[in-house]
């Protein structure tokens, strides 16, 4: 009478037995994905930040300047949005990275969205009052256009911290995707330079 075995697994009898699984290529491929991320060393945490961020507000004012017709307004402003987000903000952004760390979850992403607000709509009231109101033929427009100005850019700026807070540890992992954003952030900005200085009049 044969006796009963216990314990018995894959490669005990692999005449008698017959081990189906379905999952096996899944987990193959999933082994084989995980191991090319490990391979692929990441983009630098800081400057997918800045890219991140920078890109952001870029995004903001590219449909408001084709809806209104004014490319040439876009490329004008991506120099002082580039030139203005690495002085500016940057600084302020790392210094909260660090002090938020011990927070709450959900705490620091607020404090993020606050102070990119502030930055964004002080820095354009600042601008407006002091650089663009020669722009107004009636300097009675000018409080019309300042204060939309610059919640709109205070959303921008806004939104660009919070993308840089949440996303920046993801998109490291696409290194190719971070640089080529960042090398067109660059031309971009060399453009914007040639036509703010090129084209001034005399």
């Amino acid at each position: 009478m044969p006796t009963e075995r216990s314990g018995i697994g894959p490669g005990d009898d692999p005449y008698e037995f017959e081990w189906p699984d379905d999952a096996q290529e899944e987990r193959a491929a999933e082994r084989e994905r995980e191991a090319s991320r490990a391979l692929v060393r990441p983009a630098p945490r800081y400057l997918t930040a800045i890219v991140l961020g920078v890109t952001t507000v870029l995004v903001f004012i590219l449909p408001v300047a084709l809806v209104a017709g004014a490319v040439g307004f876009f490329i004008a402003a991506a120099a002082p949005v580039v030139v203005g987000g690495l002085i500016l903000a940057f600084l302020p952004a790392a210094l909260l990275e660090r002090v938020s760390r011990g927070w709450r979850r959900g705490l620091p992403e607020l404090a993020f969205l606050v102070l990119g607000f502030a930055i964004g709509a002080g820095w354009t009231w600042v601008f407006v009052t002091a650089f663009a109101s020669g722009l107004f033929p009636d300097p009675a427009q000018m409080p019309a256009v300042r204060a939309p100005a610059s919640v709109f850019m205070g959303t921008a700026v806004a939104s660009a911290f919070f993308a840089a807070r949440t996303f920046t540890d993801g998109a490291r992992r696409a290194p190719k995707a971070v640089y080529a954003t960042g090398g067109l952030v660059v031309l971009l900005t060399l453009l914007s330079l040639y036509a703010n200085f090129a084209f001034r009049p005399a």
